[in-house]
Protein backbone atom coordinates (compact mmCIF):
# COMPACT_ATOMS: atom_id res chain seq x y z
CA UNK A 1 0.00 0.00 0.00
CA UNK A 2 1.42 3.41 -0.99
CA UNK A 3 2.07 6.29 1.38
CA UNK A 4 -0.68 8.31 -0.31
CA UNK A 5 -3.25 5.52 0.02
CA UNK A 6 -2.29 4.73 3.62
CA UNK A 7 -2.54 8.31 4.80
CA UNK A 8 -5.58 8.96 2.67
CA UNK A 9 -7.33 6.26 4.67
CA UNK A 10 -6.22 7.82 7.93
CA UNK A 11 -7.34 11.30 6.92
CA UNK A 12 -10.67 9.89 5.77
CA UNK A 13 -11.00 8.08 9.09
CA UNK A 14 -10.45 11.34 10.93
CA UNK A 15 -12.93 13.19 8.75
CA UNK A 16 -15.56 10.46 9.01
CA UNK A 17 -18.01 10.38 11.87
CA UNK A 18 -16.70 9.06 15.13
CA UNK A 19 -19.18 8.61 17.90
CA UNK A 20 -18.82 11.29 20.55
CA UNK A 21 -21.84 11.59 22.72
CA UNK A 22 -22.75 14.43 25.03
CA UNK A 23 -25.57 15.37 27.33
CA UNK A 24 -25.99 16.46 30.90
CA UNK A 25 -25.47 14.74 34.19
CA UNK A 26 -23.84 14.88 37.58
CA UNK A 27 -21.35 12.77 39.47
CA UNK A 28 -17.71 12.64 38.42
CA UNK A 29 -15.76 15.88 38.36
CA UNK A 30 -15.56 17.58 34.97
CA UNK A 31 -12.17 19.05 35.80
CA UNK A 32 -9.62 17.51 33.45
CA UNK A 33 -12.28 15.30 31.83
CA UNK A 34 -12.53 14.87 28.08
CA UNK A 35 -16.00 13.42 28.60
CA UNK A 36 -18.20 11.86 31.23
CA UNK A 37 -20.38 8.88 30.32
CA UNK A 38 -22.85 8.20 33.09
CA UNK A 39 -20.63 7.76 36.15
CA UNK A 40 -17.46 7.14 34.13
CA UNK A 41 -14.93 9.92 33.70
CA UNK A 42 -12.63 9.84 30.65
CA UNK A 43 -9.54 11.98 31.37
CA UNK A 44 -8.14 14.42 28.84
CA UNK A 45 -4.78 12.75 29.50
CA UNK A 46 -6.09 9.52 27.93
CA UNK A 47 -6.98 11.36 24.74
CA UNK A 48 -3.71 13.30 24.73
CA UNK A 49 -1.53 10.22 25.21
CA UNK A 50 -3.28 8.49 22.32
CA UNK A 51 -2.93 11.68 20.25
CA UNK A 52 0.82 11.80 20.92
CA UNK A 53 1.25 8.08 20.26
CA UNK A 54 -0.53 8.33 16.91
CA UNK A 55 1.57 11.26 15.70
CA UNK A 56 4.74 9.52 16.89
CA UNK A 57 3.75 6.36 15.00
CA UNK A 58 2.85 8.27 11.83
CA UNK A 59 4.77 11.57 11.97
CA UNK A 60 4.17 12.33 8.30
CA UNK A 61 0.49 13.03 8.85
CA UNK A 62 1.02 15.91 11.30
CA UNK A 63 2.00 18.53 8.68
CA UNK A 64 -0.90 17.40 6.49
CA UNK A 65 -3.39 17.72 9.32
CA UNK A 66 -1.93 21.06 10.36
CA UNK A 67 -2.13 22.38 6.80
CA UNK A 68 -5.75 21.25 6.54
CA UNK A 69 -6.61 22.59 9.98
CA UNK A 70 -7.62 19.08 11.06
CA UNK A 71 -5.61 18.59 14.24
CA UNK A 72 -8.71 19.42 16.29
CA UNK A 73 -10.67 16.89 14.24
CA UNK A 74 -8.14 14.24 15.19
CA UNK A 75 -8.57 15.05 18.88
CA UNK A 76 -12.34 14.82 18.49
CA UNK A 77 -12.12 11.42 16.84
CA UNK A 78 -9.83 10.01 19.51
CA UNK A 79 -12.06 11.27 22.29
CA UNK A 80 -15.03 9.94 20.34
CA UNK A 81 -13.65 6.45 20.27
CA UNK A 82 -13.01 6.37 24.00
CA UNK A 83 -16.55 7.57 24.69
CA UNK A 84 -18.00 5.12 22.22
CA UNK A 85 -16.16 2.22 23.82
CA UNK A 86 -17.58 3.17 27.21
CA UNK A 87 -21.07 3.60 25.80
CA UNK A 88 -20.93 0.24 24.04
CA UNK A 89 -19.71 -1.46 27.21
CA UNK A 90 -22.59 0.09 29.16
CA UNK A 91 -25.08 -1.10 26.55
CA UNK A 92 -23.55 -4.57 26.39
CA UNK A 93 -23.94 -4.97 30.15
CA UNK A 94 -27.58 -3.92 29.97
CA UNK A 95 -28.31 -6.17 27.00
CA UNK A 96 -26.17 -9.08 28.26
CA UNK A 97 -24.11 -9.13 25.08
CA UNK A 98 -20.73 -10.82 25.20
CA UNK A 99 -17.73 -11.19 22.93
CA UNK A 100 -14.97 -13.49 24.12
CA UNK A 101 -11.25 -12.81 23.93
CA UNK A 102 -10.97 -15.77 21.56
CA UNK A 103 -13.56 -14.30 19.21
CA UNK A 104 -11.71 -10.99 19.22
CA UNK A 105 -8.37 -12.71 18.54
CA UNK A 106 -9.88 -14.72 15.69
CA UNK A 107 -11.35 -11.59 14.12
CA UNK A 108 -8.07 -9.69 14.38
CA UNK A 109 -6.41 -12.70 12.74
CA UNK A 110 -8.94 -12.64 9.92
CA UNK A 111 -8.01 -9.00 9.34
CA UNK A 112 -4.36 -9.97 8.96
CA UNK A 113 -3.18 -9.29 12.50
CA UNK A 114 -2.96 -6.13 14.61
CA UNK A 115 -0.72 -4.27 12.18
CA UNK A 116 -2.85 -4.94 9.11
CA UNK A 117 -6.11 -4.43 11.01
CA UNK A 118 -5.13 -0.88 11.96
CA UNK A 119 -3.21 0.14 8.84
CA UNK A 120 -4.10 3.72 7.93
CA UNK A 121 -6.50 4.07 10.87
CA UNK A 122 -6.47 6.29 13.93
CA UNK A 123 -5.99 3.11 15.95
CA UNK A 124 -2.61 1.50 16.45
CA UNK A 125 -1.76 -2.20 16.83
CA UNK A 126 -2.05 -1.85 20.60
CA UNK A 127 -5.66 -0.74 20.21
CA UNK A 128 -6.59 -3.41 17.65
CA UNK A 129 -8.22 -5.75 20.16
CA UNK A 130 -10.31 -3.03 21.79
CA UNK A 131 -11.30 -1.64 18.39
CA UNK A 132 -12.47 -5.04 17.18
CA UNK A 133 -14.26 -5.78 20.44
CA UNK A 134 -16.23 -2.53 20.19
CA UNK A 135 -17.15 -3.24 16.58
CA UNK A 136 -18.25 -6.78 17.35
CA UNK A 137 -20.39 -5.75 20.32
CA UNK A 138 -22.03 -3.00 18.26
CA UNK A 139 -22.80 -5.51 15.51
CA UNK A 140 -24.23 -7.92 18.08
CA UNK A 141 -26.51 -5.18 19.37
CA UNK A 142 -27.71 -4.56 15.83
CA UNK A 143 -28.18 -8.28 15.19
CA UNK A 144 -30.28 -8.65 18.33
CA UNK A 145 -32.83 -6.00 17.31
CA UNK A 146 -32.80 -5.70 13.54
CA UNK A 147 -35.71 -8.11 13.09
CA UNK A 148 -37.48 -7.59 16.40
CA UNK A 149 -37.85 -3.84 16.66
CA UNK A 150 -40.73 -1.66 15.50
CA UNK A 151 -41.63 1.95 16.20
CA UNK A 152 -44.75 4.09 15.87
CA UNK A 153 -44.42 7.83 15.25
CA UNK A 154 -46.03 11.08 14.11
CA UNK A 155 -44.26 13.47 11.76
CA UNK A 156 -44.44 16.81 10.08
CA UNK A 157 -42.15 18.87 7.86
CA UNK A 158 -40.04 22.01 8.01
CA UNK A 159 -38.19 23.93 5.32
CA UNK A 160 -35.43 25.54 7.40
CA UNK A 161 -33.21 24.56 10.30
CA UNK A 162 -34.75 27.22 12.52
CA UNK A 163 -38.28 26.11 11.74
CA UNK A 164 -37.34 22.48 12.38
CA UNK A 165 -35.94 23.34 15.81
CA UNK A 166 -39.00 25.40 16.72
CA UNK A 167 -41.38 22.60 15.75
CA UNK A 168 -39.28 19.96 17.50
CA UNK A 169 -39.36 21.96 20.71
CA UNK A 170 -43.13 22.32 20.47
CA UNK A 171 -43.63 18.60 19.87
CA UNK A 172 -41.36 17.81 22.81
CA UNK A 173 -43.71 19.64 25.19
CA UNK A 174 -46.05 16.66 25.20
CA UNK A 175 -48.37 14.45 23.16
CA UNK A 176 -51.18 17.04 22.96
CA UNK A 177 -48.85 19.79 21.75
CA UNK A 178 -47.39 17.38 19.19
CA UNK A 179 -50.85 16.38 17.96
CA UNK A 180 -51.92 20.01 17.70
CA UNK A 181 -48.87 20.89 15.61
CA UNK A 182 -49.34 17.96 13.24
CA UNK A 183 -53.03 18.82 12.78
CA UNK A 184 -52.17 22.47 12.15
CA UNK A 185 -49.54 21.58 9.54
CA UNK A 186 -51.87 19.09 7.86
CA UNK A 187 -54.51 21.80 7.53
CA UNK A 188 -51.84 24.04 5.96
CA UNK A 189 -51.17 21.43 3.28
CA UNK A 190 -47.85 20.13 4.57
CA UNK A 191 -46.92 16.47 4.42
CA UNK A 192 -47.79 14.99 7.80
CA UNK A 193 -48.48 11.54 9.18
CA UNK A 194 -49.77 10.02 12.38
CA UNK A 195 -49.36 6.58 13.90
CA UNK A 196 -46.91 5.50 11.22
CA UNK A 197 -45.15 2.20 11.85
CA UNK A 198 -41.61 1.36 10.83
CA UNK A 199 -39.46 -1.75 11.18
CA UNK A 200 -35.73 -2.03 10.42
CA UNK A 201 -36.45 -5.46 8.94
CA UNK A 202 -38.18 -3.72 6.03
CA UNK A 203 -34.83 -2.97 4.39
CA UNK A 204 -31.10 -2.96 5.11
CA UNK A 205 -30.80 0.65 3.93
CA UNK A 206 -33.54 1.69 6.31
CA UNK A 207 -31.88 -0.07 9.23
CA UNK A 208 -28.51 1.54 8.60
CA UNK A 209 -29.70 5.10 8.03
CA UNK A 210 -32.66 5.87 10.28
CA UNK A 211 -31.91 7.43 13.69
CA UNK A 212 -35.49 6.89 14.89
CA UNK A 213 -34.86 3.31 15.98
CA UNK A 214 -32.54 4.52 18.73
CA UNK A 215 -35.15 6.66 20.47
CA UNK A 216 -37.46 5.85 23.35
CA UNK A 217 -41.16 6.80 23.21
CA UNK A 218 -41.64 10.52 23.73
CA UNK A 219 -38.36 11.43 22.02
CA UNK A 220 -38.53 14.09 19.29
CA UNK A 221 -35.99 14.27 16.48
CA UNK A 222 -35.59 16.77 13.65
CA UNK A 223 -33.24 16.07 10.75
CA UNK A 224 -32.87 16.60 7.01
CA UNK A 225 -34.05 13.80 4.75
CA UNK A 226 -30.71 14.12 2.98
CA UNK A 227 -27.78 16.49 3.66
CA UNK A 228 -28.33 20.07 2.51
CA UNK A 229 -31.70 19.18 0.99
CA UNK A 230 -33.64 21.86 2.88
CA UNK A 231 -36.32 19.26 3.59
CA UNK A 232 -36.59 18.58 7.29
CA UNK A 233 -38.55 15.87 9.06
CA UNK A 234 -39.75 16.51 12.61
CA UNK A 235 -40.73 13.24 14.26
CA UNK A 236 -42.10 12.24 17.65
CA UNK A 237 -41.66 8.57 18.53
CA UNK A 238 -44.87 7.39 20.21
CA UNK A 239 -44.15 3.71 20.76
CA UNK A 240 -41.23 1.29 20.55
CA UNK A 241 -41.84 -2.44 20.66
CA UNK A 242 -39.61 -5.52 20.63
CA UNK A 243 -41.00 -8.85 19.40
CA UNK A 244 -38.66 -11.71 20.42
CA UNK A 245 -40.68 -14.11 18.25
CA UNK A 246 -40.23 -12.13 15.02
CA UNK A 247 -38.69 -14.26 12.23
CA UNK A 248 -35.02 -13.66 11.55
CA UNK A 249 -35.14 -12.03 8.13
CA UNK A 250 -32.04 -9.85 8.24
CA UNK A 251 -30.05 -10.85 11.32
CA UNK A 252 -28.43 -13.80 9.59
CA UNK A 253 -27.97 -12.13 6.22
CA UNK A 254 -26.92 -8.57 6.96
CA UNK A 255 -23.22 -7.76 6.82
CA UNK A 256 -21.34 -6.63 9.90
CA UNK A 257 -21.03 -3.10 8.50
CA UNK A 258 -24.81 -2.69 8.31
CA UNK A 259 -25.31 -4.26 11.73
CA UNK A 260 -22.70 -1.90 13.19
CA UNK A 261 -24.39 1.15 11.67
CA UNK A 262 -27.77 0.03 12.97
CA UNK A 263 -26.29 -0.85 16.36
CA UNK A 264 -24.65 2.55 16.56
CA UNK A 265 -28.00 4.33 16.16
CA UNK A 266 -29.38 2.11 18.94
CA UNK A 267 -26.74 3.57 21.28
CA UNK A 268 -28.86 6.71 21.34
CA UNK A 269 -31.14 5.02 23.88
CA UNK A 270 -28.23 4.47 26.27
CA UNK A 271 -26.87 7.98 25.68
CA UNK A 272 -30.22 9.52 26.60
CA UNK A 273 -30.52 7.34 29.69
CA UNK A 274 -27.01 7.71 31.13
CA UNK A 275 -26.22 11.20 29.94
CA UNK A 276 -22.86 12.15 28.45
CA UNK A 277 -20.95 15.38 28.94
CA UNK A 278 -18.28 16.49 26.53
CA UNK A 279 -15.49 18.95 27.20
CA UNK A 280 -15.86 22.02 24.95
CA UNK A 281 -12.30 21.51 23.76
CA UNK A 282 -13.59 18.57 21.68
CA UNK A 283 -16.52 20.40 20.10
CA UNK A 284 -20.21 19.69 20.57
CA UNK A 285 -22.47 16.68 20.35
CA UNK A 286 -24.53 16.02 17.25
CA UNK A 287 -27.52 14.28 18.85
CA UNK A 288 -28.96 12.84 15.64
CA UNK A 289 -26.02 11.09 14.02
CA UNK A 290 -24.11 10.57 17.24
CA UNK A 291 -20.93 12.29 16.17
CA UNK A 292 -18.71 15.13 17.36
CA UNK A 293 -18.79 18.35 15.35
CA UNK A 294 -16.93 21.63 15.85
CA UNK A 295 -19.94 23.76 16.81
CA UNK A 296 -23.72 23.82 17.23
CA UNK A 297 -24.26 25.06 13.70
CA UNK A 298 -22.73 21.91 12.24
CA UNK A 299 -24.98 19.40 13.95
CA UNK A 300 -27.27 17.47 11.60
CA UNK A 301 -30.40 18.14 13.61
CA UNK A 302 -32.06 18.23 17.01
CA UNK A 303 -33.00 15.61 19.58
CA UNK A 304 -35.16 16.12 22.64
CA UNK A 305 -35.34 13.01 24.84
CA UNK A 306 -38.57 11.92 26.44
CA UNK A 307 -39.44 13.91 29.55
CA UNK A 308 -39.43 12.03 32.85
CA UNK A 309 -42.89 11.77 34.44
CA UNK A 310 -43.53 14.48 37.01
CA UNK A 311 -44.08 13.36 40.59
Amino acid sequence: MSFRTRHGRLLASIAAAGFLLAGCGSGPSQVGAAAIVGDTRIPVSDVQSWFDELLERQPDIKPQLKQQGSLDDLGRQLASQLVRQELVEETARDERLTVTDQQVAERVGQLGGPQAATEGMIYGPREAGEMVRTQMLTAELGRKYIDQLSITFDLTQASTRGEAEKKARQMALGPQQAADLVAQDKAAGLLTATDQQLRPAESLELAANTPLFGAEPGTVLAFEQSPNSGQWLVVRVKDRQVDPKAPAQLANGAGDDVLQQFGTFLLGVTADRTGVQLSPRYGVWDPVHLTAVPNEGETTGFRFPAQAPQA
